[in-house]
């Protein structure tokens, strides 16, 4: 027993000892990646606005007279020509007016016609020595003011039939009836809206741009308006550029190409360029942790990964622009590089591709 205890001994020692010593392990394989060249971006930074389409030459309209609707003749859609009466107000106080206003015109002319022909006749007495000429002169002054009192109570009159004038809303350009605000039979205040026209011949965007985005705002691109319901675009030109109120941003107007079949209401994007500092641009997909302090790409150099701190700064499309230790057509990882340590050799898929 004890004979065979010891052989057993013997022989693990010996296949113990049959094999060289392996003192190093294998390396591990290159990881497998794929790369992508940096790119320059331009100095011009394209954001997108949404804005609605409406026409350009809109009203509300509305009575300076306070009163009752008295008449509607118009309709929600309806085409309309310049001039068109479209709603009549009745206020009972517009027409005693003007009659009261003929009054005052009437008895002022009669007064001033008695004092002009008294002038005249004193004036006679005067050459003939039979008055003096004191009493012409009041006379005379009695005619003048006459006279003004009835220039003011003619722009009386003229005032009280340009209200009742005003009674009837007319439209001042010819287009078509958007909206109606008021009912025949409702009080109309002075001032309140009873419809709103709009002529959609001629059609444009208003969108609103940050006080910052305002100052380095660039012509407009071709075609940079984009219908979102089926991403048609339609050319456009910048008319107008307000500034940016304290807490407020600033309205910039674009008006559309005649051409572009678009309607008042289509809800619409609106592509800007904006100047902006140029710089090297990496895919998305590149940038460790985004939107942190210490955020980084990985470039392939020499067979090996190579990280590199950047600051990222604006998205344009699928790239964005990166500051650092970087330049253009520099390898950088798009796929594989998490957990890729510096320094670690990697293999390149797709090796010829360049895109």
């Amino acid at each position: 027993m004890n004979g065979l205890v010891a052989l057993s001994i013997a022989l693990l020692a010996t296949g113990c000892d049959s094999g060289p010593p392996n003192d190093e392990a294998d390396p591990p394989p290159p990881r497998p990646v794929r790369v992508e060249p940096a790119i320059e971006l331009p100095a011009v930074d394209i954001v997108r606005f949404p804005g609605v389409v409406r026409a350009t030459e809109r009203a509300s309209l509305a009575f300076l007279q306070s009163g009752y609707l008295a008449e509607r003749r118009v309709e929600r859609g309806e085409r309309v020509a310049a001039g068109q009466l479209l709603a009549v107000l009745h206020n009972p106080a517009l027409q005693p007016g003007v009659a009261a206003a003929s009054a005052a015109v009437a008895e002022a002319e009669t007064r001033r016609d008695q004092l002009e022909r008294d002038t005249e006749r004193l004036g006679r007495l005067v050459e003939r020595e039979l008055i003096a000429p004191d009493e012409l002169e009041q006379v005379r002054a009695q005619r003048d003011a006459a006279a003004a009192a009835l220039d003011q109570a003619r722009a009386r009159l003229d005032e009280a039939v340009a209200q009742l004038e005003e009674a009837g809303l007319r439209a001042p350009f010819a287009g078509r009836v958007s909206e109606l605000h008021l009912e025949p039979g409702d009080f109309a205040a002075a001032g309140q809206p009873v419809l709103d026209l709009a002529d959609a011949d001629a059609l444009e965007v208003e969108i609103r741009l940050p006080a910052h985005r305002a100052a380095t705002l660039r012509d407009p691109l071709d075609r940079p308006v984009r219908r979102i319901d089926d991403g048609r675009r339609f050319g456009a030109r910048l008319t107008g550029l307000g500034q940016a109120a304290p807490g407020r941003t600033a309205p910039a107007v674009l008006a559309l190409d005649a051409d572009a079949e678009l309607v008042p209401g289509d809800a619409v994007d609106v592509e800007l360029a904006f100047a902006a500092p140029a710089g090297v641009g990496v895919p998305l997909a590149a940038v460790l942790n985004p939107g942190t302090r210490v955020s980084r790409v990985v470039r392939v150099r020499d067979g090996r990964a190579e990280h590199v701190a950047v600051d990222v700064g604006r998205l344009q499309g699928r790239y964005a622009t990166v500051f650092g230790d970087l330049a253009v057509d520099d390898p950088v990882i798009v796929s594989g590089h998490a957990q890729l340590l510096d320094g670690e050799p990697v293999r390149l898929l797709d090796a010829g591709r360049t895109e």
